[in-house]
């Protein structure tokens, strides 16, 4: 018996340009086909979740970090409605007692005559200084001690210098029409200089 090889089958030209587009077509999706186990169907509907879940909570802010507590909340509870306390009760007690030392020289420079203030709040640095006179430094237009300064600038002058305060075109202090400065560097270390000396003086008991 003799066998015929089977009759070769082949495509003109045109019959390939035909083909090619389809077979392109299909091997990219027999591709996918074979990809879409059911580990990779569960991962990818797993990140689409995320993805959705992620945009929500982004729009609408819900996990979103509230304002710290080193800023200022824009509504204080009923407890905290003038000022929020956030050092500890130790540091508190401490302060509380420098509060009641600092009044207690000030109040024996104020006798001496070494003390006279130009705004209504306790003068710390005055008084850690040995003392002084912020009205007559205001007088004379040669700058102010740098806490009275601040506190003219927080409206707390005694009456007789907020009658004399002004501002110019640009909102700085005048008093009697004299521009409000601080005291000059040089002034400012003789009175750090007077601070050393006053605390390594030796006192008797």
């Amino acid at each position: 018996m003799i066998l015929q090889a089977a009759p070769r089958i082949t495509f003109d030209r045109f019959d390939r340009q035909e083909r090619l587009p389809h077979m392109l077509l299909l091997r990219p999706v027999s591709h996918m086909l074979q990809l879409a186990t059911p580990a990779n169907l569960r991962r990818t509907l797993l990140s689409c979740t995320l993805i959705g879940l992620g945009y929500i909570l982004g729009v609408t802010g819900i996990f979103q970090p509230q304002a710290s507590s080193a800023q200022a909340p824009k509504v204080l509870d009923t407890e905290d409605a003038e000022v929020a306390i956030t050092i500890s009760n130790d540091a508190v007690k401490q302060i509380k007692l420098i509060s009641e030392s600092l009044a207690a020289a000030m109040e024996t420079l104020r006798l001496e005559s070494q003390y006279t203030a130009a705004t209504e709040t306790l003068n710390p640095y005055l008084i850690l200084t040995g003392g002084g006179n912020a009205i007559d430094d205001l007088e004379r237009g040669t700058g102010v001690d740098p806490f009275t300064f601040a506190d003219l600038y927080a409206g707390n002058a005694v009456r007789e210098v907020a009658d004399e305060l002004t501002r110019d075109d640009q909102g700085r202090l005048l008093y009697k029409n004299t521009l409000v400065r601080i005291y000059s560097v040089e002034r400012l270390k003789r009175r750090q200089e007077m601070s050393r000396a006053i605390l390594e003086k030796r006192v008797l008991p």
